[in-house]
Formats: structure tokens, sequence, C-alpha cells
């Protein structure tokens, strides 16, 4: 009987149909350079090391990886927590090969881990993983959505977002309140690039600091009026209603005047 951790936000998928269904949709290889965020209690891990012997897998669990690490000994896990682990230390170390990241992760922190991966894009190939059902809502692309906002933006502009399968609550242990989702979340080529990602955040933290005001009001504080009249943007509208590409000129006017600063 597994020892539930509640405070690690953990459930284990035990339907083997569905693990197998999983392992189709990543497809993994044997050159990949595959990172799986929590090992648990092997499910998923136990499968694909059968195509790929490379595979590292990150526990917070230490009763976890006591109790399953003579199962398979070419499965390297490392006791850490994702937000505390240093991928870009781990893509050095893998001969600067493009990391495939894929795992069940804690609902709890499903945002925050979404978030590290945006700080670390440009050495991740493609993301696969569990989320729960309405956190969805959240990163596909509908301005309709009473949530729609910097988060969803955020994903948008720097992923292309896929569904795979949904999973029923009832295929966890414990059972969750909610359904799951697999996801696919893959680095896009932006169009609309920008030289610093860390800007583009800032200006939509800004920009959505009260949704009801128009975008003008919530950036004056950052941007002069004047300067921001210089764009091709109704800027009397409210923030969910700019395009990306409008964003992503926001950013490069800021970026310019913070660059005239330095």
């Amino acid at each position: 009987m597994l020892k539930i951790k509640n405070n690690l936000g953990q459930i284990f998928l035990k339907n083997k149909k569905k693990i197998q269904r999983i392992i189709h949709f990543i497809k993994p290889k044997k050159k990949d350079n595959l990172l799986e965020i929590g090992y648990g209690n092997g499910e998923l891990t136990n499968n694909i090391i059968k195509f790929n012997k490379n595979l590292t897998s990150l526990e917070i669990d230490n009763y976890l990886i006591k109790k399953n690490k003579k199962k398979n000994e070419n499965i390297k896990i490392i006791n850490i927590d994702i937000l505390k682990f240093n991928l870009l230390n781990f893509f050095k170390k893998k001969k600067k090969k493009k990391i495939r990241i894929f795992g069940n992760i804690p609902y709890s922190i499903s945002k925050k881990i979404i978030l590290k991966c945006i700080k670390n894009i440009k050495i991740i190939k493609d993301i696969h993983i569990l989320i729960q059902k309405e956190l969805l809502n959240s990163l596909i692309k509908n301005k309709k959505r009473k949530k729609y906002g910097k988060w969803n933006i955020l994903i948008n502009y720097i992923f292309k977002v896929k569904l795979l399968m949904k999973i029923k609550k009832k295929y966890f242990y414990p059972k969750p309140k909610v359904d799951s989702v697999l996801i696919k979340l893959k680095p896009k080529k932006n169009k609309f690039k920008i030289k610093k990602l860390k800007y583009f955040i800032y200006i939509l933290k800004n920009s959505f600091k009260r949704k009801n005001k128009k975008i003008i009001n919530n950036l004056k504080q950052i941007i002069n009026k004047n300067i921001l009249n210089q764009l091709n943007i109704d800027l009397n509208k409210r923030p969910q209603k700019i395009s990306i590409k409008e964003f992503c000129q926001l950013t490069k006017l800021y970026y310019k005047i913070i660059k005239k600063k330095l």
C-alpha cells in the first residue's frame, strides 16, 4: 500500500491502458534527452525506459525513491523538487541536447512548473504533462473566456498547446476531485520576436493589474503617455482585447526605453 503525502499533492495513475496511451503520445525515442517530473511509483517511468535508457526522473519523496530504486537500475532518480532543479545545468551535462519533459505533475504547482519551463524555453524541445482539466481553459487561446488574461497570453506566445487526451478522476489513486487532461506544449517559432522575455512578462503583469481599466491607464505608470501614443494601437481598449502582436509591440517599446536608461 502506497503512503500518500497529501502535502506533496500526490496522485497516482493506475490504469495500464491510459499509461500506454500517454506513452503513445510522448513517442519516446532512443536518443531523446528525457526528463520526468515526478517518478511517483514508476507507472510511466518503468514503461518509457523500454524505449530510452537515458531517462532522468525527479522525485521529491525520498520514501518512493527508496521503495522503487531496485525495480530498474537504468533509471536515474534525483531526489529534488522540480522548482529547485537547475534545467540549464542538466542541459549542459547532456551535451546541450534539448530536453523533452513529461510527467504527472502536482496540480497545486502546475502553473509554477510551466512558468519555470517558459524561463528555460530555449533548451526545451517539448512538454507532455497531466494537469487538472480546469487549468486547460486558461491555457487555450480564447478571448471570450472569462479567465482570458496575462497567463493565457504568455502561454500562447510561447507554446502551441494541444489537448491529447482526457482522463477521468476514477483512474487515479487517491481519487482527486477533478478530471485530468494530457496536454502537449510545443515551443513556437514566434514571428513576433522579443529580445527579453522578462520584459514581456512585466508588460503583461502591469497591463492586467486592473482588467476593467483601459490599457493606457494601466501602463502610464511605466511608459509615458506621449510615447505610448506613437504606437498604432487602440490604447482605449481593455487589456483582454489587446492581441499578442500588440503586447509584443508594447514590450519592444518598453525595451527601447530601458536600454536608453542603462
